[in-house]
């Protein structure tokens, strides 16, 4: 028998009202339990696949996600991580490829599937998308090997670091620009085997208990650092000037560590001296600068053009191919960990959970930090 623990962390998937708001775990559960589709005892080839369904104390719209609340999912997983043979988090769309991201770097040495989803119409409602979605993650969670941070929604399983949200409205809702689909669901499941990652060597694996017990006490540490710092996004725009940039470090409590700015084209940015001063200054004074463009796909080429070389002479760093989630929470977990800004610099260049493509990254790592 294979068992898959479903995590219920609110989200449209688990909305009612008007207008809506997310239903208490309670009532999620008795609503998941009360409809047919959700027997997959019923579906032929699935009759030894079963779930259990978990849920938020108090479950949240994703738009009032806060970096602790990355820590609590982590945790969740990793107390049931004996238990079960995959595992689903239900969560808003709003801010899930942030979650996304930051699982795949808070849970090292993951060696069982987690596929992240949710829905674009609640689950109660009579059109919906949030069945599909559901059962989908369920057999995928539970009938794969992929040791990954999947995010899956309208058929497709991307890589959780590679996603982002490109529609409010449509069913596909979510895209991985920058690299392959994982799987993809129809008639029968097509998986892209060779740009899945490997599974970790047994002596990192969080199969052996003792890892288990190590990544605890880390998360227990994270959860208390990140009350001490703020990693913050600046996207760029026509105009904008040092005032703006002063103004959001200045005000902003705790101080800023990192700053994901979302720059034009390949990294271009703004040549005005007063705008690149002060991110100099903020360079010298440890708060690490990272160059992500806000195009949707491509990669940062940060010396192309004399509008990138202003932002690396300002002591930006190039993001590569991440996702501006991506490079936001990599920062926050990186800094969570303890590590000097000297070290988050080296890191952030670094492919740790394929958040990169490797031929961008400067070196390789799959060891947990």
């Amino acid at each position: 028998m294979t068992t898959v623990y479903v995590l219920y962390t609110g989200g449209t998937i688990g909305c009612k009202g008007n207008p809506l708001a997310p239903m208490s775990g309670p009532e999620f559960q008795q609503l998941v339990n009360s409809l047919p589709g959700m027997n997959l005892g019923d579906v032929s080839g699935y009759s030894d696949l079963h779930y259990v369904v978990n849920s938020f104390e108090k479950p949240l719209d994703s738009s009032n996600m806060i970096p602790s609340d990355w820590i609590t999912i982590a945790n969740k997983i990793l107390d049931n991580y004996s238990k079960y043979d995959g595992f689903v988090i239900l969560h808003g769309t709003d801010t899930m490829a942030f979650t996304s991201s930051a699982l795949s770097f808070l849970l090292p040495g993951l060696s069982k599937p987690v596929v992240v989803t949710g829905s674009q119409l609640p689950l109660s409602f009579t059109l919906n998308d949030a069945i599909a979605n559901l059962v989908g993650s369920i057999v995928l969670a539970g009938t794969t090997k992929i040791p990954e941070i999947c995010l899956y929604f309208d058929s497709n399983l991307l890589r959780g670091n590679r996603s982002v949200k490109v529609n409010a409205n449509r069913f596909s809702a979510f895209e991985s620009p920058n690299y392959p689909v994982l799987a993809a669901v129809g008639t029968e499941i097509t998986m892209n085997s060779k740009d899945i990652l490997p599974p970790p060597p047994p002596v990192n694996s969080l199969e052996n208990p003792d890892n288990q017990k190590l990544l605890k006490q880390k998360l227990i540490q994270i959860s208390e650092n990140i009350q001490r710092f703020s990693v913050v996004s600046l996207i760029l725009y026509p105009g904008i000037d040092s005032s703006t940039l002063t103004g959001m470090m200045s005000n902003t409590n705790p101080p800023v560590r990192g700053i994901v700015i979302q720059s034009f084209g390949e990294g271009n940015g703004p040549t005005n001296k007063e705008f690149l001063s002060v991110l100099s200054n903020a360079n010298s004074e440890g708060i690490v600068l990272m160059d992500n463009t806000q195009v949707l796909a491509g990669s940062v080429n940060i010396g192309a053009y004399a509008t990138g070389s202003g932002l690396a002479k300002a002591g930006a760093l190039s993001s590569h191919d991440m996702t501006p989630e991506s490079s936001l929470s990599k920062l926050v977990y990186l800094f969570g960990n303890g590590f000097s800004s000297t070290d988050v610099k080296k890191m952030m260049q670094e492919d740790i959970a394929g958040e990169i493509t490797r031929s961008n990254a400067s070196t390789v790592s799959n060891q947990p930090h």
